[in-house]
């Protein structure tokens, strides 16, 4: 499977090719307490649009580490492709939520029902 990692600095993920548990990927992107991203269930890649799930690190934002502007608009960007028109926003505009830390999507063909 393919391991996409978004980290807090790089607007481009880097890409990781594992054949381990897939718990054990997460972790080695994330950190210890990896937690699924909720609503975070596509992904446009190379073109196309995937089936994914994503994980972000549940202590990142209490452990100091820096806002993921991309990963939360991927984040964004999935919910309003599920029909959640506004996304992470609220009334006013204002952001609800937003991911710390990296954050790991993984999408393969077979795996999430592709």
């Amino acid at each position: 499977m393919e391991l996409l990692v978004f980290s807090p600095d790089d607007f481009h993920p880097r890409s990781h090719f594992f054949d381990g548990p897939v718990m054990v990927g997460v972790q080695q992107a994330v950190g210890e307490s990896p937690e699924l991203v909720p609503g975070f269930t596509s992904i446009s890649r190379h073109g196309a649009v995937h089936r994914c799930v994503a994980y972000y690190d549940r202590d990142a934002r209490r452990n100091g580490r820096p806002i993921n502007a991309w990963g939360t608009a991927l984040w964004h960007t999935a919910l309003k492709r599920d029909g959640f028109e506004r996304g992470l926003r609220r009334e006013g505009e204002v952001v609800a939520d937003w991911l710390n830390g990296n954050v790991v999507v993984i999408y393969a063909w077979g795996l999430l029902g592709q």
